[in-house]
């Protein structure tokens, strides 16, 4: 009867763990970081635009946005309609 129930508690457990997001192995990007690196700020933008229902809470997406909106203030930067 104990084995039974421990074998409940094991799959029980192994089956949450499953549930829960992993850690991501991604780095996270400063703001700062985003500027001196422009093709991975590109990139990265791209990667947020393309799926934004999936990327618009990731660090890297905010910190991409910012540091976009930081390169192009008082400039003019041509816009890329494709």
């Amino acid at each position: 009867m104990k084995i039974q129930y421990l074998t409940i508690i094991a799959f029980s457990s192994l089956a949450l763990t499953a549930c829960f997001d992993k850690a991501s192995t991604e780095s996270v990007h400063t703001v700062s970081w985003f500027l001196k690196h422009n093709q991975e700020l590109d990139g990265t933008l791209q990667m947020c635009s393309n799926n934004p229902a999936k990327y618009h809470k990731q660090p890297n997406c905010i910190n991409a946005l910012r540091a976009a909106n930081q390169r192009s203030a008082g400039e003019l930067h041509p816009i890329d309609w494709h």
